[in-house]
């Protein structure tokens, strides 16, 4: 894993510590609020291109978007492909966050080396296998109850995706990490389902009382769907930061990883005293 020279493993942005899954849904708040200009930029490079596919894809499908099929099936389609377009989309998100944790300028050039570098395991295991199970409805919340921090997996720990007899690969590393906590991670999935329904219509409602009220603008069919992309957009990038901080939480317990941390710091301290 490339690391920056100036980590520092023992002083990180965000305090390593054990908290619950709703102290993280707070914190991630608060680490928006912190790293919102950066963390925009990261999601603004990949959704926006991705947002533009999805409107032609969507205008394509509903020519007449004053339709009832159209209302309806524009929130259908719209779930359906942010759903599997999301670990993709935020994967800049988190590779930052990765980097911020420790380093108070995370680079550019090391993010863009590193997303190059999952970009196979990534398509392959969190957009086509995601989209594969999504479809059928009975499989639909597999990919995010079951493996929650595969795009963590991937994208931090940076693992091949076969290993060899002594070497870590990306799947079992991710049966290891998620092992025995499949309730806990099925309940969090269906909270936060509930959770992301709320805030989308709460965005989108606010977006529209904002252009009616403040702007004068009557919204058309093209600038709700615009707005209604932009709703769900940030529900996944939010959720992006809260899941990431909960990564961080599961290794705290499972693995002890700030007693890690501490020790790999000492040891870099030790090797340049000796240098």
């Amino acid at each position: 894993m490339e690391q920056d020279a100036n980590v520092q493993l023992d002083q990180s942005r965000i305090a390593i510590r054990e908290r619950t899954w709703a102290d993280n849904l707070d914190l991630a708040l608060h680490v928006l609020r912190r790293y919102g200009g950066p963390l925009a930029v990261c999601a603004l490079v990949t959704t926006v291109p991705l947002g533009v596919l999805n409107h032609l894809f969507l205008t394509w499908r509903y020519p007449d978007l004053l339709s009832d099929e159209a209302f309806v099936g524009s929130y259908f389609w719209m779930a359906f492909l942010v759903l599997v377009e999301a670990p993709l989309a935020t994967a800049p998100v988190t590779l930052y966050l990765g980097q911020a944790l420790f380093v108070q300028r995370p680079r550019p050039t090391l993010m863009a080396r590193a997303f190059a570098a999952c970009a196979g395991q990534l398509i392959l295991l969190q957009v086509v296998v995601r989209a594969i199970l999504i479809a059928p409805l009975l499989t639909a919340i597999l990919p995010f109850a079951l493996w929650p921090y595969l795009n963590e997996v991937i994208l931090l720990e940076r693992n091949p995706m076969i290993g060899g007899r002594d070497q870590m690969s990306t799947l079992r590393r991710s049966s290891l990490l998620h092992y025995g906590r499949g309730g806990d991670y099925l309940i969090r999935a269906a909270v936060a389902g509930f959770l992301s329904v709320l805030l989308i219509g709460a965005i989108y409602l606010t977006e529209d009382m904002l252009a009616r009220n403040l702007v004068g603008f009557e919204p058309g069919p093209i600038a709700w769907l615009v707005a209604l992309q932009i709703a769900f957009w940030l529900v996944a990038v939010y959720f992006t930061v809260a899941r990431f901080l909960n990564y961080l939480d599961t290794r705290i317990r499972n693995e002890g990883w700030e007693v890690e941390l501490l020790l790999r710091a000492q040891r870099a301290r030790f090797t340049r005293q000796i240098a």
